[in-house]
């Protein structure tokens, strides 16, 4: 501890030497005599009006920069439905600019100004969701797939720069779901609900320290214009089989109240078909199990969160928000298989399996959150309070038959109504105290208790008896988690050079338990977790930041389940009440050119990584797949993201990473070392023409690379086409969306390691033709906040939660 606070000190007493080289420049906004909050006011030289910095007035109307060498500046506000103001920059003085309406403002007309795809920023990557017309009709995964970094393979399961344990957050608070439940979420959820996806591989000491990839925060849309506004969004999307994701949102804000809304409904469809060639080895040579199948599903997702803020006054706010999801999904499963002799060709046995399954699935969340603004210099006191709750049930039927060479039949017939509960009850306090302008302490406190309940009463049919009888595989687990975590974190900003160092503490306990036979599995450990940066500004083109930070990847509740996921009698899923955390160091060296191209290198390196294997006996044909702690990963890579425009109707966004995976451990009691250089490449090609109408090209590539250390993934590739009209005197607009046209997206996983020997071929539902309809509308004062990229933009969100 004494080590970390050294540096710390060092800083304190660098700032103390160097502040005097920076100015505050400061000032307020007003429109007719009052107060203007959400002004943009840019900082510019003035001898080419080139942009230092951009700042956001608060509800006040005040703005400041702070940290500016001193110099001859030049300020600008701007406001939509407002004509621009001027004034020069007086040094340590405030200096008011006053804002006057447009005198030929069109009644009800929303001016918006256009956002970047892709912004790439020191610490995290945003994606601007609305900027691509092929983003809509589709859901949040699919977005999350064609995003910068970021692969998703069909089990749902996210990797960012070729490394799993990605955290996704919604609106900065924890889902606590990952693996298919996360994935199921993700899917029933229409793109055109979010504003921006967020990209952190290296969050602060703020965050939880969850997640060694990093974590991805996905921003829902909110308005901050002022009175009645809001918008529709319909789609219809052609593949297959039929889909339609569609949402509302509206929001209502006026004096010390903001009520604000969203819900929506998504029909979606669609079918798989895979086939697994599996190979046992025998004396005589292969015995080879052959099977295909596919499967058709259907999903009607509803969801809807309503909140409201209340501003007691200028320095206090708090708010409440309430939200939920009902899914219902039905899925058809059917497979064949035939089992022979390599050698021979001759066909000894085969089985066919159909499974049926309806899951009803509700999710139910509560948030009370707290703001105050302590004093003017910054101080800040916040808190949240979050209940969320996960309910589902889920009834399967499994038909499987076996036919043997002379033998009659055999018959194998399941069922279950398998119920799940997840109660997660969480609370935190953050604290922001300014030390002086360019340096800033934050601490906090959070605590969080996860209880879940997951009953399988499976059973057999009885041929004998005639009735439907308990079954092996009944089981029933619990699982409680309580985690409680503190943290502290101190940034300074000294001439050109900014340092940041954070500490996060964070305690877990956990009670595992097999209900049925009376067996429990607890853990109890307490870990630190640093995180440092620094970050250099050589000049107005070139930016370089280092960072580094210690992780750990929690096992998620349903791996732990040590319930079996039916596929056949052969092949099942599994999971593992013995499973522990893997820890990550994660380093990383970042270089900006001109805000325009980023390049980044980065070190990663996993111990007891948390993997998918596969498990089989020679003997009864049986394979499974399960999680064990099995290896430790070395991870290399380097990445370079381009956004810019190319000329006034064309702007590129280009993303490339090319990285290695190291494995090295024990598998099924064999030494497992795998080594693959891996690349992937994302494109999104925009193009505007007669100022309403734009179109888009985009794609990804991404090389064979390891999924997991047994998995080996083929590579995969896709190009999307969307076109937009903006209508009805810009309120609406027209997107059409055209998905994978040459069907070239699909999967070839292969598995070899000691006895096991595995391809998988897959193929889904993924050629599609969308076209959404989206209008907007308001209706009160004519006035909106201009959209902005400038480093408030997280903090500005943070307002109406």
């Amino acid at each position: 501890m004494k080590k970390f606070f050294t540096p710390l000190a060092i800083l304190l007493s660098a700032h103390g030497l160097f502040a005097q080289d920076a100015v505050l420049y400061s000032g307020n906004v007003q429109a007719n005599k009052a107060p203007l909050a959400s002004a943009t006011v840019s900082l510019l030289k003035q001898a080419d009006s080139s942009l230092v910095k951009l700042a956001v007035t608060d509800k006040d109307g005040r703005y400041e920069f702070a940290g500016v060498q001193q110099g001859k500046y030049l300020y600008m506000a701007t406001m939509v439905g407002y004509e621009k103001a001027y004034a020069n920059a007086v040094d340590g003085q405030p200096v008011e600019l006053a804002l006057q309406p447009v005198s030929k403002a069109i009644d009800g007309v929303t001016v918006q100004s256009r956002r970047p795809l892709v912004e790439a920023r020191m610490d995290k990557m945003v994606v601007n969701v609305d900027a691509s017309p092929s983003n809509t009709g589709a859901t949040a995964l699919e977005l999350l797939e064609k995003s910068p970094g970021i692969s998703v393979d069909r089990d749902g399961n996210i990797s960012l720069k070729g490394k799993q344990g990605v955290i996704v957050l919604m609106d900065g608070k924890q889902t606590y779901l990952s693996g298919q439940e996360l994935a199921n979420l993700l899917r029933s959820m229409p793109a055109t609900q979010l504003d921006q996806v967020e990209i952190m591989t290296q969050p602060s000491a703020k965050y939880d320290a969850a997640g060694n990839a990093g974590i991805i925060n996905l921003r829902t849309k909110k308005s901050k214009q002022m009175g009645f506004n809001g918008n529709i969004s319909l789609s219809y999307v052609q593949g297959n089989y039929p889909k339609s994701p569609n949402s509302v949102n509206f929001n209502y804000r006026k004096g010390k109240f903001n009520i604000y809304t969203n819900a929506g409904y998504n029909l979606w469809q669609g079918n798989n078909n895979q086939s697994i060639l599996r190979k046992f080895p025998l004396a005589g040579g292969a015995y080879v199990f052959d099977q295909s199948g596919g499967d058709k599903f259907t999903s009607h997702n509803y969801n809807a969160r309503v909140g409201i803020d209340y501003s007691v006054d200028s320095k206090t706010t708090i708010g409440v928000s309430a939200g939920g999801r009902l899914n219902k999904d039905k899925s058809f499963n059917s497979s064949f298989g035939n089992l022979y002799s390599e050698a021979t060709g001759v066909v000894d046995s085969s089985i066919s399996a159909r499974n049926s399954q309806s899951n009803t699935w509700k999710n139910g969340t509560v948030n009370v959150n707290f703001r105050r603004t302590l004093n003017s210099s910054g101080r800040e006191l916040s808190a949240d309070l979050d209940y969320i709750r996960y309910a589902s049930t889920m009834n399967l039927y499994t038909d499987n038959r076996s036919l043997y060479a002379a033998k009659p039949e055999n018959i194998y017939l399941l069922r279950a109504a398998l119920p799940s509960d997840i109660s997660i009850y969480s609370g935190k306090v953050d604290y922001v105290h300014p030390l002086s302008k360019q340096t800033k302490l934050e601490a906090g406190v959070k605590s969080s208790l996860v209880q879940t309940d997951n009953n399988a009463p499976y059973e057999k049919y009885d041929d004998a008896s005639g009735k439907w009888i308990d079954d092996v595989r009944k089981d029933h687990f619990a699982y409680d988690e309580r985690i409680s975590a503190g943290y502290v974190n101190f940034s300074t900003q000294v001439k050109k050079w900014g340092f940041q160092a954070g500490l996060r503490g964070e305690h877990t306990y956990s009670k595992g338990t097999q209900v049925l036979i009376k067996k429990s599995i607890s853990r109890d450990y307490f870990q630190l977790f640093p995180t440092a940066y620094v970050s250099y500004s050589m000049n107005d083109k070139n930016q370089f930041g280092l960072n580094y930070g210690r992780r750990i990847e929690r096992p998620n509740y349903q791996d732990m389940n040590p319930f079996q996921q039916f596929l056949d009698l052969y092949t099942f899923n599994q999971g593992n009440p013995y499973l522990t955390p893997q820890f990550t160091h994660n380093m990383e060296l970042t270089h900006t050119w001109k805000s325009k191209l980023t390049t980044t290198l980065n070190y990663t390196r996993t111990t007891d990584i948390i993997n998918e294997i596969l498990k089989q006996n020679n003997d009864t044909k049986v394979t499974y797949q399960t999680k064990e702690n099995i290896a430790t990963l070395r991870n290399l890579g380097l990445a370079l993201s381009y956004n810019a425009p190319i000329t006034k109707w064309w702007t590129t966004s280009l993303y490339g990473n090319i990285y290695n995976n190291r494995y090295k451990g024990l598998v099924n009691n064999e030494m497992l070392q795998q080594d693959v250089t891996a690349y992937s490449f994302n494109m999104n090609q925009q193009f505007r023409f007669a100022k309403t109408w734009g179109a888009e090209v985009s794609g990804f590539y991404n090389s064979r690379s390891l999924m997991t250390s047994m998995f080996l993934l083929d590579h995969m590739y896709m190009m999307s086409f969307g076109a937009s009209k903006q209508i009805m005197k810009t309120k609406g607009s027209l997107k059409l969306s055209i998905v994978d046209p040459f069907l070239w997206q699909k999967a070839r996983v292969t598995a070899v390691h000691g006895d096991i020997d595995v391809l998988v071929n897959n193929r889904w539902d993924n050629r599609r033709v969308g076209l959404t309809f989206t209008y907007r509308f308001s209706k009160g004062e004519n006035v909106q906040q201009s959209r902005r990229n400038g480093s408030a933009q997280e903090e500005a969100n943070r307002i109406g939660k």
